[in-house]
């Protein structure tokens, strides 16, 4: 079984298949998840689902595209999305069914799908496991209004605001100065 950390790097690769960072004035981004079979592509690389012949349908790419998005809006420092109204995500997993496998270790939730169906479930276990061991909150939305690429915090403190200090955080950083410095120019 992989750590919680590995766990939220999937399912941070999971939110950036629609990739929100602009390019230009108005870009909505890049979709990854076009058609079905980019879906199964992606499930069969974090081994949500376990063979290939494994189909995806047109409305299982559409509730993968409208889950991602409704879970998206449960990242704590998400303030580009506003607040996912929780009735509608609570209506998405009602769509799925789980049961409960009992082993010698202990008991784990299991979805009762087959094909790309079975691995979105399967992502769905994981994203509850992270919420209930509470490493939720290191999953983080990039604050930069040009970015919005969601990553994983490893900081000490866990509230990291930027994907990158190199990059976004030097952006931000440098803004405020500017900002900063232009007032005391003006009011001297």
């Amino acid at each position: 079984m992989t750590s919680g950390y590995d766990q939220l790097e999937m399912v941070a690769d999971f939110f950036n298949t629609h990739d929100r960072r602009t390019r230009y004035e108005g870009d909505p981004g890049i979709e990854h998840l076009t058609e079905p079979s980019r879906l199964v592509e992606w499930l069969l690389q974090h081994q949500l689902i376990a063979k290939s012949d494994d189909a995806a349908s047109a409305e299982e790419l559409q509730l993968a595209c409208v889950l991602r998005d409704e879970l998206r809006k449960t990242i704590v420092n998400n303030e580009h999305d506003g607040v996912g109204e929780q009735v509608k995500l609570e209506q998405l997993t009602k769509s799925f069914q789980f049961g409960l496998m009992f082993h010698e270790n202990g008991e784990r939730l299991v979805p009762l799908h087959e094909n790309a169906a079975k691995g979105l479930a399967q992502l769905l276990i994981i994203v509850y496991e992270l919420r209930r061991t509470k490493i939720w909150h290191r999953i983080r939305v990039c604050t930069a209004k040009d970015c919005q690429w969601v990553f994983v915090d490893r900081s000490r403190p866990g509230t990291g605001r930027w994907c990158s200090m190199k990059a976004c955080g030097n952006r931000a950083k440098n803004k405020t100065f500017r900002h900063k410095h232009h007032k005391s120019e003006t009011t001297i």
